[in-house]
């Protein structure tokens, strides 16, 4: 009796099947808590800008009440950062694993963002969740609008994290640099405030940020009323179509250097 042979597409499902047990064992296998620690980070700094919007008054903004403002914008920030962060070390952490002609480089990439997309959207939509119990105005008026958004700014994150991910793969000195480029955006993506209280002369600076787009159209989803006229869903495709094909191009170009270093 002859052992079917398997197609390429199920040993690809066994490759990155077996890598995410892996990683959700390396990372939150050793904690108590496990996974309930990705809610944390995102919930205390959540707390801690509500905490300085009531000492100044203000209990919404845009017509948003604070945790879903921030949520939507500390949240898929956190996410954004960590896709980036994980792609670092995505291949020295899994370089024995490569000896096996089954798994590639890109399956190390994909396995690390498939794991950070899941924890985000299970945080983003936990935190709302329990924003609604608490009695927080919590209404979702256009949930597909929603779900794009959080699929373009997934496409996003891979994209630029394939960039910095097969640089640093190459240049590990100068890799060591990318953490702190990245810093400051924090404070330039509209995170934790609105472009439409900013002063007119910054919007030409802030808009060129494709983040500051996508916090600011994911809030519409929870408001009819706010204003998005300063922002464009077309700029997030361009530049997720930019960040993709520029990613894919480079690890294309580079996988097989990046097995040697």
């Amino acid at each position: 009796m002859t052992m079917q042979q398997r197609t390429s597409w199920q040993i690809q499902k066994a490759v990155i099947h077996a890598l995410l047990i892996r990683e959700l064992k390396t990372r939150f296998g050793q904690y108590r808590l496990g996974i309930v620690w990705a809610l944390l980070e995102p919930l205390m700094q959540i707390l801690f800008f509500m905490a300085m919007f009531y000492f100044q008054g203000r209990t919404s903004v845009g017509g948003l009440d604070l945790p879903v403002f921030l949520a939507t914008g500390m949240a898929p920030f956190l996410y954004f950062n960590k896709v980036i962060s994980q792609s670092m070390g995505a291949v020295s952490a899994n370089q024995n694993l490569f000896i096996y002609r089954q798994v590639r480089v890109l399956d190390a990439y994909l396995t690390r963002f498939m794991l950070e997309a899941a924890i985000a959207f299970l945080t983003l939509v936990t935190i709302l969740v329990g924003s609604w119990w608490l009695g927080y105005q919590v209404v979702v008026i256009n949930s597909l609008k929603f779900l794009l958004l959080f699929a373009l700014i997934s496409l996003f994150a891979f994209g630029t994290s394939l960039v910095f991910g097969v640089f640093n793969a190459l240049y590990p000195e100068v890799g060591k640099f990318i953490p702190v480029i990245l810093r400051p955006l924090f404070f330039i993506s509209g995170t934790f405030f609105t472009i439409n209280d900013m002063p007119p002369s910054l919007h030409p600076y802030l808009l060129w940020n494709p983040l500051l787009h996508t916090f600011e159209l994911m809030r519409s989803c929870f408001s009819a009323h706010y204003n998005t006229s300063l922002v464009s869903m077309e700029y997030l495709m361009i530049c997720t179509l930019v960040a993709m094909t520029l990613g894919m191009l480079m690890y294309r170009a580079n996988w097989r250097r990046m097995l040697t270093r």
